[in-house]
């Protein structure tokens, strides 16, 4: 009976570990959007439905305070979801889409794509503006921001570009690590999003462990044959 108990509580051990490992591993993404799955005025996030990406989601964002212990702001900033606050990020249809009838449109916002398991291993990222030409006139005044776990931008992986008069640019990153959300700059509506990922293999760290539980497990059920 002891012997039955700990090999029970092993095998608890191991689940947990197989738990630990498979916690490091990206979620698989290989998502193309041209918006024109659903009609126009739908949800944005409706255009996910049926396309294996319902940990994706589109928000409405806004700038809040990072607070310290004690719930006082430490001056500085990360972006999280406002869309309780300012509605959904929508479909429209558009004279200016670059292909179809549909764009990704917030009105001229910003806006954020979160990955709602956990972050992702970006192994390639695009998207393109719509055709207006409009948008915001400064030479490289505009950023494609990819943000951590926190809200906060990574450093160093933020593409910049100039929206005004680059009808239908193609904006584009790959090879970034641990993104939970990306940023798209607002003055323009968007169109042929692109994202996959890399599937990550699990930290040795968390391999060792799983592999030694399942040593232990094998031991113990050794020992349990010897004694009947």
């Amino acid at each position: 009976m002891k012997s039955l108990t700990a090999l029970k509580r092993l095998g608890v051990l191991t689940a947990l570990c197989a738990a630990a490992a498979a916690a490091h591993a990206d979620l698989p993404i290989n998502l193309s959007l041209n918006f024109d799955n659903v009609t126009s005025g739908s949800k944005a996030d409706d255009a996910l439905f049926g396309v294996g990406a319902s940990f994706v989601h589109f928000a409405n964002p806004d700038l809040f305070d990072d607070l310290d212990a004690y719930g006082n702001p430490t001056g500085t900033t990360h972006w999280g979801d406002a869309t309780a606050t300012y509605g959904p990020v929508t479909v429209l249809a558009s004279s200016v889409a670059v292909s179809g009838a549909n764009v990704l449109s917030n009105g001229h916002q910003p806006i954020l794509i979160q990955f709602t398991g956990g972050p992702v291993d970006l192994y390639s990222f695009s998207v393109q503006q719509d055709k207006s030409g409009f948008g915001n006139p400064q030479t490289n005044g505009s950023r494609l921001d990819f943000l951590d776990a926190a809200g906060h931008v990574i450093d160093g992986a933020s593409v910049f570009y100039t929206q005004y008069a680059n009808m239908g640019l193609t904006i584009s990153a790959n090879g970034v690590s641990g993104v939970s959300g990306i940023l798209l700059s607002g003055g323009v509506d968007y169109d042929n999003l692109n994202i996959t990922t890399v599937s990550a293999v699990p930290e040795p760290a968390s391999v060792a462990l799983l592999l030694g539980g399942l040593g232990l497990v094998a031991v113990v059920a050794r020992k349990r044959r010897s004694v009947v």
